[in-house]
């Protein structure tokens, strides 16, 4: 099963994460001092080029026909769908390589990972997806599939159940977009009602005034961490097959234990290419980076 892709509003919020949770404050602001001036600037290359001048000028070589994100979907789908799993990932990976942060690419990735018996890898992609999908069931579904598959049996307490969980259920249902999106709408409407104070001063007024500016702070705080989770996240998958965890950052170091394709862990802190990692139960350890995949869509 494949999906089509999804809104590409996402870019921008992502620029904009990028750039920190500080912009969320000046957007608005930025965004009323625009007057389209560089709407109308080229968008590609010009229709000709003046000849090259002298004899026996050599004509430049046609460049390449570089497919659009159109046509690598396409062809991925139609990969996966003819049971070509391994050029799907492929495919699948092309089309992210080129900037395309799409929630139902990585759900697709993930599934010719798992027909392509890549089972870490599918679990890492199910989990990127995850962040920017948040509430797909079928997602969920295909996820806990995967992780019925693993070896290592280290499953963390449901976030769900949790007390933070609880405590934090608005968090878990929404994506970075979405909290963009929410915070921006909360912070129109906080300056709105300010302003309205200043004329028609009144008690609703200050009521709505101050639950604004009190949503509009819990919106800006949960969108910071929900950026920092996306761009910049801790979590981790083991991709290779074994991988031993050590009691430092060097080959030489007493072997603590073994983890197998699929563990998810926490990282903790990075040195000489080595992640120090903590599983569910408590263990701790050191891993060679490049046996491991981040759950994270930062460079």
């Amino acid at each position: 099963m494949t999906r089509a892709q999804e809104s590409p509003f996402k870019g921008l919020c992502f620029f904009l994460f990028r750039s920190g949770p500080f912009w969320l404050w000046l957007l608005p602001f930025f965004c009323l001092g625009q007057d389209g001036a560089g709407a109308s600037e080229q968008a590609g290359p010009p229709l000709s080029a003046p000849p090259a001048i002298g004899a026996g000028a050599a004509e430049p070589a046609p460049s390449p026909e570089i497919p659009s994100a159109h046509e690598l979907l396409f062809r991925a789908n139609q990969d996966y769908l003819e049971g070509r799993y391994t050029e799907a990932a492929q495919g699948y990976e092309s089309l992210l390589s080129c900037g395309e942060i799409n929630g139902h690419v990585l759900y697709n990735l993930g599934n010719a990972y798992l027909r392509d018996g890549q089972l870490g890898r599918a679990i890492l992609q199910y989990r990127k997806a995850l962040l920017l999908l948040p509430r797909d069931g079928d997602l969920k579904a295909n996820l806990a599939y995967a992780r019925s598959l693993r070896l290592d049996r280290l499953e963390p307490e449901s976030e769900a159940r949790s007390t933070l969980g609880v405590l934090t259920f608005w968090y878990r249902g929404l994506n970075l977009e979405e909290f963009l999106g929410a915070f921006l709408a909360l912070h129109a409407l906080f300056w709105a009602v300010a302003l309205l104070r200043l004329y028609r001063p009144s008690e609703a007024l200050s009521w709505a005034f101050a639950l604004l500016l009190a949503t509009s702070a819990l919106a800006a705080g949960s969108a910071a961490f929900k950026w920092r989770q996306t761009l910049n996240g801790s979590d981790g998958v083991v991709l290779e097959k074994e991988v031993q965890a050590r009691a430092g950052f060097t080959e030489r170091d007493t072997v603590l234990f073994v983890l197998h394709e699929g563990a998810e862990f926490t990282i903790l802190g990075e040195e000489a290419d080595w992640w120090k990692i903590e599983l569910a139960d408590g263990k701790k350890g050191w891993i060679p980076a490049r046996s491991a995949g981040r759950v994270s869509f930062g460079s």
